[in-house]
């Protein structure tokens, strides 16, 4: 296996030196854009970074591209260097998919197990928007976070449970994440956006897992040992 596809390694996820797809709508070595969430809402987004996690059963360290739709939807693609998908991750409400297009086998759990397992954190795809964006409703209440803001408004710090992040970075504008800094139980990192897009035009075909119909479906493990093949 090439040595920046993942790999797992002795039961632990390690998703190494991935490139994942740049959904192409911004160019590398652009200024930093000003950016401001619509004043209706934020229902998506799509952008491009890069992620630091290292724990106890999961370590991820590359580049990413992602989706993340209300409610419940997202979509995370991983490629080599080369511009080869080496996997594709779908969030479709109480479904997740860890798929392999190469050899046409996935490996399905609930979204929150599913991001713990590449990413190392227990986050929903609506956890994920909610973070990414920095637009957070009074009724966010409801999904058990606990949120504290700066000087300038903007949320700054969150907590639920035993997760937590901490904003180390804002785009210019009105309180988007730049660079954040994870925590969980038994992981910690940092996640770096580059590029980010609000409520881009919805692609239902992004979230659609009926083609697993003609792959066959593997457990976790024998995911994890292709991958290190």
């Amino acid at each position: 296996m090439s040595r920046n596809a993942p790999r797992v390694v002795r039961g632990r996820q390690i998703v190494g030196a991935v490139a994942l797809a740049c959904c192409g709508f911004l160019a590398c070595g652009r200024r930093v854009p000003t950016l401001v969430p619509p004043a209706a809402g934020v229902e998506a987004v799509e952008g491009y970074g890069t992620a630091s996690i290292r724990g106890a059963e999961a370590a991820a360290k590359g580049k990413f591209a992602f989706v993340f739709r209300r409610p419940g939807l997202g979509r995370v693609e991983g490629l080599d260097p080369f511009g080869r998908a080496a996997f594709v991750v779908v969030f479709n409400g109480e479904r997740a998919a860890f798929v392999l297009h190469g050899k046409k086998v996935y490996a399905e759990e609930r979204p929150e197990t599913m991001m713990g397992r590449f990413l190392g954190l227990s986050l929903t795809p609506d956890d994920m928007l909610r973070l990414l964006c920095g637009a957070w409703k009074e009724s966010e209440a409801e999904a058990g976070w606990r949120v504290e803001r700066d000087e300038a408004g903007r949320v700054a710090r969150g907590s639920r449970e035993d997760l937590a992040f901490a904003v180390r970075e804002f785009f210019p504008g009105a309180g988007v994440p730049r660079e954040a800094t994870l925590t969980g139980p038994e992981a910690t990192g940092r996640l770096r956006v580059l590029r980010l897009r609000f409520n881009p035009p919805p692609r239902s075909e992004a979230f659609d897992l009926g083609f697993l119909r003609k792959y066959g479906r593997k457990t976790w493990d024998e995911i994890a040992e292709m991958l290190e093949r």
